[in-house]
């Protein structure tokens, strides 16, 4: 059996691989652009990927392809339509990131919310040391007690999310399409409202798409703190970039964006430096714990298609 990772140094470095080598006869490249895609499948009889785009054109091309497993939870970059039609399996990890993602999350709002960027820098940059002032309390920062954080999305991170939200104090509403007792749901315009802070961790489809745009994020108090740990297009990012501008949004922070890496005419070039903006490199998902569960979760996925199970089977 051939097996072909497209893209390792997306997952790292350092990332342990030992768990997949036994499986069959391993071909790894660091990374594989557009170009080179359809040349190096065209014999695998497995494809391990992360953030590689499968079309249909790409399944076409791969005569001898059986299973698609994806280095992560989410896969909308593999065209499931074209999977089944060719009679591919696929496979992504769910839950190996919660608490990964909860971490980054937390980390970035924490940041924001308490102007760590700005403090940080005057004692870096030495007016501290110049000051001869014990402290300075500005720029003013608030508390998370008290305040209402929204969550869109509440699966496993939402809920990681939440749970430390509340921890610290926080009310915590929910947007969930479909609504669950063990929350306090609400609709995505009372969310948007109510909120202080917004986290957004639901998947990209069709009906999350766009969904945070002008007309939400105008309905946002002014002094909201909103960051996305979910797919970058759930947003429009123009928008955010144009509200941030306009100080109608207190704080914005993101690690992942419709196009990675962004480009440097991405709107939030123009925002990536101010100091109420944090933008990650799409990096909230990879402590190294993390990935090594993502690799060994992949394996048991190639071992399990092989024995005829379906661990993890999405088509």
């Amino acid at each position: 059996m051939l097996i072909k990772i497209l893209d390792l140094l997306s997952i790292g470095k350092d990332t342990p691989i030992d768990a997949i080598l036994p499986l069959g006869d391993c071909e790894i490249y660091p990374s594989t652009s557009p170009k080179e895609l359809s040349a190096r499948i065209a014999d695998a009889d497995v494809l391990i990927l992360n953030k590689v785009r499968l079309n249909a054109d790409a399944f076409a091309a791969a005569k001898n392809l059986k299973l698609v497993c994806v280095f992560a939870t989410g896969y909308d970059n593999i065209d499931l339509d074209a999977a089944r039609e060719h009679g591919v399996a696929v496979c992504n990890v769910p839950a190996y990131s919660t608490d990964s993602v909860a971490l980054f999350t937390m980390a970035t709002v924490l940041s924001l919310a308490a102007r760590l960027g700005e403090y940080r820098a005057y004692v870096a940059s030495g007016d501290y040391s110049a000051s001869g002032v014990p402290n300075k309390l500005e720029p003013v920062y608030h508390e998370i007690a008290g305040m209402t954080w929204g969550i869109v999305g509440y699966g496993n991170i939402g809920r990681a999310v939440g749970k430390i939200a509340e921890a610290m104090g926080a009310k915590v509403i929910v947007y969930k399409r479909h609504p669950v007792e063990d929350a306090a749901c609400v609709d995505l315009r009372t969310l948007c409202a109510q909120s202080d802070v917004i986290t957004l961790h639901c998947p990209l489809n069709e009906q999350s798409r766009g969904m945070i745009g002008r007309e939400e994020i105008a309905r946002m108090k002014p002094d909201v703190i909103l960051v996305n740990e979910a797919r970058g297009a759930v947003l429009d990012e123009a928008a955010v970039a144009e509200a941030v501008l306009a100080k109608k949004i207190g704080a914005f922070g993101a690690d992942i964006y419709s196009s990675e890496p962004f480009s440097e005419d991405h709107p939030f070039g123009k925002i990536a430096a101010l100091p109420n903006v944090c933008l990650t490199p799409h990096a909230a998902w990879g402590s190294y714990e993390a990935r090594a569960r993502c690799i060994a979760i992949v394996a048991e996925n190639v071992a399990s298609f092989v024995a005829g199970g379906k661990k993890n089977r999405i088509v």
